[in-house]
Formats: C-alpha cells, structure tokens, sequence
C-alpha cells in the first residue's frame, strides 16, 4: 500500500509539471533559412563605365564596372542590378608608326556589394585597332619615308560597353524561409 502511495505521489507531482495541453497539440517548428552559396564559375553581366583608349590607358589603370543583371540563385537575388565594381587595363599599347595597330587588354577584378568584394575572372577584353600594314609595304614601296608617318587605329572603349566575367568563388547567402 506504500508503494501506491508513493507513486501515486510521484505521478500527481509530475502531472503538476506538465501543462494541461501537452500531447495534445502538434508541435510545429519554424522553418529554418536554408544556407547555400551562387557557385563559383557563374556568369555576371556589367558594363563599362569609363571610356578607355589604346593612347591613353596605361597598364594598371582602374576603370568602374556595374552589373547589368542581378546575380540570382533559385529565384533569389544575391547581388542586385547596379552593383558596382572595377576593372583593370592589363595591357595599352598606341597605335605605331608603319601602319601597327594599337592593342588594349582588360580584366575584371571585383564587383563590391555590401561591403564584400567579390572576385571575377576569365573576363578577356581584347581588341586591336585596324592593322594598316599592307597599306604602308606598298605606300614604303613607292615612298620609304611616308610609311614613317603611317599609322593604325586606336582602340577606343565608350561608356556601356557590355561584358561577362566569371565567379571566382562561390557566394554564400541564407535563403529567406517561408514562414506560414
């Protein structure tokens, strides 16, 4: 008889613990932000935004970018339209003397949002003005000294000149939940 007692006791006491309700209702966890990253190789779309020339770049110039398309996985926007960024001349050589075309080579460094930078790569902008070489080896055929004052075309870059670049790593991001 003690023992009912004491379990009766202790069952009494463990009903006064647990609320009325437990067991009765489900309980529903909220659904947690799914974490997942844009991958590294994605294509972002910018275009130029300062004019650049084969006679007046340098190699190391700093030129801005901005993306044209917002940076997006699943329907969610990482990097919106607008972002901006830079670009680098690697290579500027002026059009010379014997008809030589000038030469300009560009690289896309970083698109910086929210205080992150975010590299590119495999952004390849190169572009030769017009050879005029042929000209001047029959202009030099009749007159050697006119060939001296025979050059190419410049590359000229305007304002909007679009272009693709490559993540160089993945973006990381929370997807925001779909709370109910």
């Amino acid at each position: 008889m003690l023992r009912f007692g004491l379990w009766a006791v202790a069952f009494s006491a463990l009903g006064a613990v647990l609320p009325a309700h437990a067991g009765t209702d489900p309980i529903v966890a909220a659904p947690a932000p799914a974490a997942t990253a844009v991958p590294a190789g994605t294509y972002v779309d910018f275009e130029i935004l300062d004019p650049l020339n084969s006679k007046l770049s340098k190699p190391g110039d700093r030129f801005r970018i901005r993306t044209t398309v917002p940076i997006a996985l699943n329907g969610a926007v990482v990097v919106p339209q607008g972002a901006m960024g830079e670009g680098e001349v690697i290579h500027a050589a002026r059009a010379r003397a014997a008809g030589k075309a000038g030469e300009l080579i560009l690289a896309a460094r970083f698109i910086d949002y929210q205080g992150q930078r975010i590299a590119l790569r495999s952004f390849r902008f190169a572009q030769a003005g017009e050879s005029r070489t042929d000209q001047a080896i029959i202009v030099g055929m009749v007159a050697v000294p006119v060939v001296l004052f025979m050059a190419g075309s410049e590359v000229d870059v305007p304002v909007g000149v679009r272009g693709q670049a490559k993540l160089v790593a993945d973006i990381p991001f929370v997807l925001p939940s779909s709370g109910n």
